[in-house]
C-alpha cells in the first residue's frame, strides 16, 4: 500500500472510490457529494489550506485522508476507507500519516468531527490518540489530538479554547 498526495491522473479512481461507498458511509462522510466534489476540484486546483492523500494498491484507491485549514494551528481531519477494506488498519495508517504531517509542520494538534452514531470511527480516532472534546455546533462529536504541551503547570493538560465552542 502506498500513501501519496492526489494527482490529476487520479480522477477515475477517485470517482470509483466515491461510487463504491455504502449509504451509511455517504451519510457519515459524503452527504450531498460534498467530499467527492472537493476531492475532484482540488485535484487540479491547488488550495493552500487543504492537503489530501490517498492510499492505493494495484491501481485501486483504498482510502482518503485530508487536512483542511492547514494554515492554522489546529487543522481539521477527514478520513474514509473503501467499503471492502474497512477493519484492516488502513484508516489508522491514513490518520497517522496526516497526524505525522501536522506534527512535522508545527501544528498544535488536529481536530475532527464525527457522527455520534459512527462508533467505528470514534474507536479509530481514540486508538490514534484523539480525545473527545465536546459537541460541535453541528451536533457531531468533536475530537482533538494534541501535539503541544503547556509549560505553565497551571494550564498543563487543558485543551485550547476554541472560538465558538
Amino acid at each position: 500500500m502506498e500513501i501519496r498526495e492526489f494527482q490529476p491522473a487520479d480522477l477515475p479512481i477517485i470517482h470509483e472510490f466515491f461510487d463504491q461507498m455504502s449509504t451509511e458511509t455517504v451519510g457519515f462522510f459524503n452527504g450531498n457529494d460534498l467530499n467527492r466534489n472537493f476531492a475532484v476540484k482540488f485535484v487540479n486546483e491547488k488550495n493552500r489550506s487543504i492537503i489530501r492523500w490517498m492510499a492505493t494498491e494495484d491501481g485501486v484507491m483504498l482510502g482518503y485522508v485530508f487536512l483542511w485549514d492547514i494554515d492554522t494551528t489546529l487543522p481539521w481531519l477527514g478520513v474514509a476507507v473503501r467499503e471492502d477494506r474497512k477493519g484492516q488498519g488502513i484508516g489508522k495508517q491514513l490518520v497517522e500519516h496526516a497526524n505525522n504531517w501536522a506534527q512535522a509542520n508545527g501544528k498544535g494538534g488536529v481536530l475532527l468531527i464525527t457522527s455520534p452514531r459512527n462508533a467505528k470511527a470514534q474507536g479509530l480516532y481514540e486508538s490514534a490518540g484523539y480525545e473527545p472534546y465536546g459537541v460541535h455546533p453541528s451536533g457531531e462529536l468533536l475530537f482533538i489530538r494534541r501535539f503541544i504541551a503547556f509549560i505553565d503547570t497551571e494550564t498543563e493538560g487543558r485543551f485550547p479554547v476554541l472560538p465558538g465552542f
